[in-house]
C-alpha cells in the first residue's frame, strides 16, 4: 500500500517542524508554530493539521501537554525531499582538499584521516572503512623465489594496498620454471580481482602438470583467505565524543548504550555494507533501517570500477541532512580519487 499524500499545508507544516527540531531539538506546539513563522493559518487550523500528521505517523508527542517532533518516517520523507545533490560551499571543498594533501602515508592513513575530517566538520562520528582487497583489480603479481622449494607470492592492488603469501612446494622449482610460472601468475592476474584470478584458475587446475597444480592451488588457498578476512570490512571511528557535549544528549544510559555499539562496530559494519552497494548517499534513518533509535547515518561507497569501502557520518536523528549528505558526497569522490591513484 503506497504513501497517504501529504496535502501543501501538510508539508508545509512538516517541513518547519522539520526544521525546527533540528536546529533546536525540542518539540514544538501549534501557537509557537504560528508566531514564530507567521503563518496565515489559525492555531487551531494548524493543530488540527499537526494532529492529521501524527495519527499518519510523521510526528509524535513526546508528553501529553508537549508539542510535536518528527518520527523516523517524519525525517525519512524529509530526507528525500530534499534537493539532491546539493552544493557543498567551496569554502568547506578547499578545506577538505587541504586535509588530503597533507596525508602521505598508507590507505590507513587517508582513512583515519577520513573519519577525523567527516567529524570535525558535522560535529557527529566520523566513519570509514578500510579498502577490501576483494572488489580491487590487481596492478601486478610477483614471485620472489626465496629457496629451492618456497615462492613469496605478493599481490599489488591498483589502489596500492597489497597482500602477500608464502608458498612451499613439495619438489624443488628449477629456475626455468619459476620464471615460467612468474610471467604466467602476472599474464593471467593482471587487471582482474582476486575473485576473479581464483574463479579462472580453478578452471585452469585440472590440465597443469603437477607443480603448476601445487602452485595454482596454494594460491587458490591464499585467495580465499584473503576473501574470509575481508568478508566484514575494519572501520575507523572518531568524534565519537561530540555526542558528550552535545546539550541533546542528557540521558546517560542512552549513552552508554551507543558507546558499546562503537565499541562492537558490528550494526555500523552491517550497515555500511548496505551503503556500499549500488550508487550515490544513502541516508539510513533511526531503528527501522537498523540503526539505532533516534540515531541516523549518511554514508556513501567509493570506488571507481568496483565499490570497495564505505565512509560516512553517524549522528542524531536531528543532524542538519541538508549540509551532511553533499560533505559525505563529496567526501566519497575525493577518496574515490585518491584510492584510485594509488
Amino acid at each position: 500500500m503506497g504513501e497517504i499524500k501529504l496535502s501543501e499545508r501538510g508539508n508545509q507544516l512538516l517541513h518547519l517542524i522539520i526544521g525546527y527540531y533540528i536546529k533546536t531539538g525540542q518539540p514544538i506546539g501549534s501557537t509557537t508554530l504560528v508566531k514564530n513563522y507567521r503563518l496565515p493559518w489559525s492555531s487551531a487550523t494548524v493543530r488540527s493539521a499537526m494532529v492529521e500528521l501524527t495519527d499518519k505517523g510523521y510526528l509524535i508527542q513526546p508528553h501529553i501537554s508537549a508539542g510535536r517532533i518528527p518520527s523516523e518516517k517524519g525525517i525519512k520523507f524529509y530526507v528525500d525531499s530534499l534537493p539532491y545533490p546539493n552544493e557543498l560551499s567551496e569554502g568547506k571543498r578547499g578545506f577538505i582538499r587541504r586535509r588530503y594533501s597533507k596525508v602521505d602515508g598508507t590507505i590507513d592513513e587517508v582513512m583515519y584521516e577520513t573519519s577525523s575530517m567527516l567529524s570535525d566538520i558535522s560535529h557527529c562520528a566520523g566513519l570509514a572503512t578500510i579498502p577490501s582487497t576483494r572488489f580491487m583489480k590487481i596492478k601486478s603479481a610477483k614471485l620472489v623465489k626465496l629457496g629451492d622449494k618456497e615462492v613469496l607470492v605478493i599481490i599489488v592492488f591498483e589502489s596500492g594496498m597489497t597482500e602477500k603469501t608464502l608458498v612451499k612446494l613439495n619438489r624443488r622449482i628449477p629456475k626455468d620454471l619459476f620464471y615460467r610460472m612468474r610471467d604466467y601468475l602476472n599474464k593471467l592476474a593482471v587487471g582482474f580481482t582476486l575473485d576473479e584470478v581464483r574463479s579462472i584458475l580453478l578452471e585452469k587446475l585440472i590440465d597443469q602438470e603437477r607443480v603448476y597444480r601445487e602452485f595454482i592451488e596454494s594460491v587458490i588457498r591464499f585467495s580465499a583467505k584473503v576473501f574470509e578476512r575481508n568478508y566484514k570490512s575494519d572501520v575507523y571511528i572518531k568524534g565519537q565524543t561530540t555526542f558528550l557535549d552535545n546539550p541533546h544528549f542528557s540521558n546517560f544510559d542512552g549513552i552508554k548504550e551507543l558507546f558499546r555499539a562503537f565499541d562492537e562496530k558490528r550494526f555500523l559494519v552491517d550497515i555500511l555494507d548496505k551503503a556500499m552497494k549500488g550508487e550515490g548517499t544513502k541516508v539510513f534513518v533511526g531503528s527501522q533501517n537498523g540503526v539505532m533509535e533516534g540515531y541516523s547515518l549518511v554514508a556513501a561507497p567509493y570506488g571507481r570500477d568496483n565499490r570497495i569501502g564505505t565512509l560516512g557520518v553517524f549522528g542524531p536523528m536531528r543532524m542538519d541532512y541538508a549540509q551532511i549528505i553533499p560533505l559525505v558526497d563529496y567526501t566519497a569522490k575525493i577518496v574515490t580519487k585518491i584510492v584510485s591513484e594509488g
